[in-house]
């Protein structure tokens, strides 16, 4: 029998053996002892403990040979989400470009706010009545109050400059950004939420932003 051998095989040379063991029993019971010796029936019996020892060790590797490749694979499985984890730094360097760009978008809407409220306070001292429609006795310009779900702004020669909140373009924006991660925007809330009446700014941000610059 060679050193290692297969569990199939190791329990097929048991089932073998202990069949001539059974067979030689069985010759001894319908021929008397004679028909059998002591040490043939022993040798066989030998063979049964041998095949049984053999199928122990046959059980020993396979157990061992399948712990190697669960191991191998769990391995695997471990490179695989390292690879796939990304790291500390990485995420670091997004939010460092995340908040340079957000820091931005956040002076540029408290810097329109504040306009938007001395150019209002200026025409006020100056007489040109509230309104967007373009007058030249007025230069062009016009004032109005929030209402209507819009808030105050200023008029220029047609064009109107509103106030726009910074917070509802960061988060209209990462709500595009799911979009480009093919992920759902569920993944950001209740964090990042952006309303459906708000729902443009996300859809067509150009047009939305255009409308209040």
């Amino acid at each position: 029998m060679p050193k290692t051998i297969s569990l199939q095989d190791a329990q097929a040379k048991l089932t073998s053996a202990t069949a001539a063991v059974d067979q030689l029993k069985a010759k001894i019971l319908d021929e008397g002892p004679g028909s059998v010796t002591a040490e043939e029936l022993g040798a066989a019996a030998l063979t049964v403990e041998h095949c049984k020892l053999a199928l122990a060790h046959a059980a020993k590797q396979a157990e061992e040979t399948a712990a190697a490749e669960r191991l191998e694979q769990l391995e695997l499985l471990k490179a695989q989400i390292l690879d796939q984890a990304s790291n500390a730094e990485q995420a670091l360097d997004c939010m460092k470009r995340l908040e340079e760009a957000a820091a931005e978008l956040i002076t540029q809407c408290a810097g329109r706010q504040q306009l938007i409220a001395q150019a209002t306070a200026a025409m006020r001292r100056a007489g040109v009545p509230q309104g967007s429609t373009p007058d030249q006795a007025h230069a062009g310009l016009g004032w109005t109050d929030a209402g209507l779900g819009m808030g105050d702004a200023v008029h220029v020669d047609g064009r109107r400059i509103a106030g726009v909140n910074a917070s509802l373009v960061i988060a209209a924006a990462l709500t595009r950004a799911t979009r480009q991660a093919g992920i759902t925007v569920g993944h950001l809330r209740p964090a990042v939420d952006v309303t459906g009446t708000h729902q443009g700014l996300i859809d067509d941000p150009a047009r939305w932003l255009h409308s209040s610059f």
